[in-house]
């Protein structure tokens, strides 16, 4: 992510990171021999390449384009991979496990089960905040940067007012093997989602900025660590840090209070350094503190590591040797060659938010020269297929099943959004994108 100049929203600019560090925090270089950075060639095209010859700039940025208007021309509403509570059968499952079963059955299912089920399809507010983010990137093509706009003022009409004044939560209930935690309640993902989306676009206020950071240290920190919900004391990484990040980017914005910013930066330090503390010997983090949360996986992995880097960015906290070993384990076991593998060493399993994800972190890490650009490269052209509007078949998914998997604007569309246009800023020629030639879409751009 980069470092960008935000307004908010009273005239006053500040300019916030984003994720990726001035200079380069990270030396130039692979962390390992074993690093994929030595795979691919400028002629290497992965399994499944329907893109051709080695993508620009201008590529990635016209698929960008492409999968912008698709998910814009539904208003970014469809299905989500957590809707299955949404429906009255939802309402019928007062039990963690009636729940979890429906869930996963309506998230698995061959077939999609939502139209029988009475599941309508959604517009969350943290997909119009993620994608209001990766539209920022771009914000040199005036088209771009009223998507960005229009998409950032969205996600700020869904900041909650009330008990949790300043916070966003998803807009289903949800069931985990570890947790519950309904629509009424925020989260820290969802809210770091949409308040990155807004800071990026300066569609937030002084008032909204102040109420969010008060919410953040109230009801998403424990005094130890972020926590996932308000109702929640279990320690889940890729939330703690992204609650560090948070904290790290409010407490820099320059349009706190003293008191709350230095509240929120040690809020912050205290909790990167519990994360820390939790890596593994093999550079790994699990998901979460626990006897059931062990488990490493791509795409939490991928959000471990670029808000580690952040908070330690904002917090001048020295994270670069746990930052190398986690992306060393990153690389080493939870890619297949271009393909990502959705459990740390198991096999490839196509699912979006993790393909997205790879490819946003194979792009960062080729910002900070860990791989040559021809690796990103490389994962998109062998995940792209699927993705609505993008691949061989445009159908999504390629095939029926999982088809609604593929057409979430939160978990499909919007993520790889966002690793189009960092990937578009990493290549070459790839900082002062085009306008796109104007076309109408169901929502005006």
């Amino acid at each position: 992510m980069s470092t960008a100049s935000t307004s908010t929203g009273t005239g006053t600019s500040t300019s916030t990171s984003t994720g990726d560090p001035p200079g380069g925090l990270m030396p130039p270089g692979s962390p390992t021999d074993h690093s994929p950075r030595d795979r691919f060639g400028p002629d290497h095209h992965a399994p499944g390449d329907h893109l051709g010859s080695p993508l620009e700039a201008m590529d990635v940025l016209a698929l960008a384009d492409r999968l912008f208007r698709w998910a814009d021309a539904r208003d970014w509403a469809g299905p989500d991979p957590y809707d299955g509570l949404t429906g009255p059968l939802g309402r019928l499952a007062v039990h963690p496990v009636l729940r979890q079963v429906l869930l996963q059955t309506v998230k698995r299912s061959r077939i999609d089960l939502r139209p029988v089920l009475g599941i309508h399809p959604l517009r969350t507010a943290t997909a119009a905040g993620t994608a209001a983010g990766a539209c920022a990137r771009l914000s040199a093509s005036p088209v771009w940067r009223r998507r960005a706009l229009r998409l950032g003022r969205s996600a700020a009409a869904e900041q909650l007012s009330g008990r949790y004044a300043g916070l966003w939560r998803y807009e289903f209930d949800v069931q985990t093997r570890w947790a519950y935690y309904p629509a009424s309640l925020p989260n820290l993902v969802a809210t770091t989602f949409c308040a990155d989306g807004c800071l990026d676009t300066g569609t937030l206020g002084d008032e909204s900025v102040r109420t969010l950071a008060q919410g953040l240290l109230e009801h998403l920190h424990n005094g130890a660590f972020f926590t996932y919900t308000p109702a929640s004391d279990v320690l889940v990484h890729n939330a703690n840090l992204m609650g560090a990040a948070l904290a790290g980017r409010l407490a820099c914005i320059g349009t706190l209070p003293g008191e709350l910013a230095d509240r929120l930066a040690d809020a912050a330090r205290g909790a990167v350094e519990v994360s820390l503390n939790a890596q593994r010997p093999d550079g790994s983090w699990p998901y979460g503190r626990g006897p059931q949360l062990g488990w490493v996986d791509g795409f939490h992995t991928g959000y471990v590591l670029l808000r580690l880097e952040q908070a330690g960015t904002l917090l001048d906290v020295d994270v670069r040797r746990p930052l190398e070993r986690g992306v060393d384990h990153y690389l080493r076991h939870l890619f297949d060659g271009p393909l990502p593998r959705y459990f740390a060493d198991g096999r490839s399993r196509r699912d979006p938010n993790n393909d997205a994800t790879a490819v946003r972190m194979a792009a960062w890490a080729a910002h900070h020269g860990f791989v040559r650009t021809d690796f990103p490269r490389a994962v998109l052209a062998a995940v792209v297929d699927r993705y609505p509007g993008l691949g061989a078949d445009t159908r999504a998914g390629g095939s029926p099943r999982n088809r609604s998997l593929w057409e979430s604007p939160r978990w499909s569309a919007a993520p790889l959004l966002d690793a189009l246009t960092a990937l578009h800023a990493v290549l070459p020629g790839g900082r002062h994108p085009a306008t796109p030639a104007a076309q109408p879409t169901t929502a005006a751009s």
